[in-house]
């Protein structure tokens, strides 16, 4: 699980890393919070309930949706960024959603787009403007 997306190498164009956050309001993907109530039911509870003990559920990090923002510079036409990757799984598993907008530059006689190709841990990142020469992007990145 990616903890946070940091330009490895940039072979067009720049990239820069505006801000990372994790997407976390919770575990929702399991039942912890249930754990705390062991001799009555939840949310109610009884003498016990909700004390710190090291045999509780939360045991561990559960894996949250990333949120990147970067501003990629075109060089011609396109930018390439590519991320870095690492064992223990610390790399990109997978991009969720991509949004691209141009800020500045010639108006891109198509809509920009920012194809992404994953192998082991590490995203590279392929922007592609038409007709622009060198302009700057902001990018939004959806990445788990």
């Amino acid at each position: 699980m990616a903890r946070e997306l940091k330009i490895k190498t940039q072979t067009t164009g720049t990239t820069a890393v505006i801000g990372n956050w994790e997407l976390r309001a919770g575990s929702q993907d399991t039942t912890e919070y249930l754990d705390g109530a062991s001799d009555t039911t939840y949310p109610g509870g009884g003498p016990g309930t909700f004390s710190a003990v090291n045999s509780d559920g939360a045991n561990g990090y559960d894996a949250a949706p990333k949120l990147a923002l970067l501003t990629m510079t075109t060089s011609g036409n396109s930018c390439v960024a590519v991320t870095e990757g690492g064992g223990n799984g610390e790399g990109i598993s997978s991009i969720l959603s991509v949004s691209v907008s141009q800020r500045t530059g010639t108006a891109s006689t198509a809509m920009p787009t920012l194809s992404h190709a994953i192998s082991s841990g590490e995203a590279t990142l392929t922007l592609t403007s038409v007709g622009t020469g060198a302009g700057l992007f902001d990018v939004m990145v959806l990445y788990f």
